[in-house]
């Protein structure tokens, strides 16, 4: 039988900040030693996120994937060192009290005071698929259009958490423009009814003109929010207007 356990890695230094720094530690499986990663890429984030953590009969093969270990072996983890392991590997993937990087590899995070109509729908579109699916687009697109997959998570999760919070904001203030009950779920909980939803505003704005698609994305989202919003003001005043005319010669 494997003799399984975890065990702090030598000439390391205990940190104060985060008991589960994973420079500490490593797993044993009998005679082989898997490290425990302390930082993830995007891309090594997203494929360890396709068996979600929040289900504990995922961790096998979670801690599979991410350690290099066989599945079997995986498997054969005592629950209270997979508890451990888990402990330590969640706190990697979800980073906190991580310093806020607004130029990462020369790249520069865009300014949210200029983001354009285009790049707020891509970016509303890629985080209601869910960012651990599309996490390495999401980053590209907040620094504009670099390559991100070997990016670490800890680097660029102050900048997404930065965008989820402003993009809060942006529901609050246009918030009878779309009709939104919970700001703080916003568009989150999209689904293709969502891609739709954002293409139908693309087209108002276009004069239902497929020539006229990328001018508009171009346009700066706040101008493009304010229109929208001008004309479905109008067109209830005009709603307004029709139901009193209908009711008065009704009378």
């Amino acid at each position: 039988m494997k003799i399984l356990n975890v065990k702090k890695c030598k000439n390391v230094p205990n940190s104060d900040k985060n008991i589960f720094n994973s420079m500490q530690f490593s797993l044993h499986i009998g005679d082989e030693q898997y490290a425990i990663k302390d930082r993830w890429t995007i891309t090594e984030w997203m494929n360890i996120l396709k068996w979600s953590p929040e289900i504990e009969e995922n961790w096998p093969r979670l801690v599979s994937h991410a350690l290099g270990c066989s599945l079997e072996d995986a498997m054969a983890i005592p629950d209270d060192t997979m508890y451990v392991i888990m402990g330590i590997m969640i706190n990697q993937i979800n980073p906190q009290d991580t310093e806020f990087k607004p130029i990462i590899n020369g790249h520069e995070l865009i300014n949210f005071d200029k983001i354009t109509f285009g790049q707020f729908v891509d970016l509303e579109v890629m985080v209601s698929r869910e960012p651990r699916k599309t996490m390495d687009t999401i980053i590209s697109i907040l620094y504009s259009g670099a390559d991100t997959a070997n990016w670490y998570i800890d680097d660029v999760w102050p900048a997404f958490e930065y965008y989820l919070s402003w993009r809060k904001e942006v529901f609050r203030q246009y918030k009878s423009l779309f009709e939104i009950d919970d700001v703080e779920e916003g568009t989150v909980s999209g689904s293709k009814d969502q891609i739709h939803a954002w293409y139908d505003m693309i087209m108002v704005l276009a004069d239902e003109k497929f020539l006229n698609i990328e001018l508009v994305v171009e346009r700066p989202m706040i101008e493009a929010f304010n229109f929208l919003a001008w004309k479905k003001d109008e067109a209830i005043k005009q709603q307004i207007e029709l139901n009193k005319r209908k009711k008065n010669k009704i009378l």
